[in-house]
């Protein structure tokens, strides 16, 4: 007589790792629409108190776009994200363009805010001079990236 695995068992609760998780991505977009907001409505740096000449050496002549690139990215991309981690929804069309085939595609959204994250800090800090909002954000990326690879939050999230 043979005996067979039982069938792995659904998550059906969500696990305090992504709880973490989610919070992290809301607190990195409530900081990123707040600052690219005010280097958007203060594209010379006045609201936020950075010298214009911070941006010598950039390809920038101001801070418009880098506050854009800030509020969009940083800000509404992990708001989006956020939004996924809880709810869940399916779509073809982000599976489809998913590196990460056979992953839930918010899933890996997650690792790339966390990646971009990181980039965005290692930039700004080789352009901007030193602010202890670069290690602070640069370990919320280190955090978001291994918020999103943890057993529990991969477990959740797979197959």
């Amino acid at each position: 007589m043979t005996t067979t695995a039982p069938a792995p068992r659904a998550i059906t609760r969500r696990p305090a790792v992504v709880t973490a998780l989610v919070v992290v991505h809301l607190f990195l977009a409530l900081g990123a629409l707040a600052g690219g907001a005010a280097l958007m409505a203060s594209p010379k740096g006045g609201v936020i108190k950075l010298p214009i000449s911070d941006l010598r050496g950039s390809p920038f002549s101001d801070f418009l776009i880098p506050g854009l690139i800030l509020f969009v990215v940083l800000g509404v991309g992990p708001l989006v994200v956020a939004w996924a981690l809880l709810h869940r929804p399916p779509s073809a069309a982000l599976a489809a363009v998913n590196p990460c085939r056979g992953e839930y595609w918010g899933w890996t959204a997650s690792g790339v805010i966390g990646v971009g994250l990181v980039i965005w800090i290692a930039v700004e800090a080789l352009i901007i001079p030193y602010s202890f909002l670069q290690p602070f954000y640069g370990a919320v990326g280190v955090a978001i990236i291994v918020l999103t690879l943890t057993p529990g939050a991969r477990a959740y999230y797979g197959r």
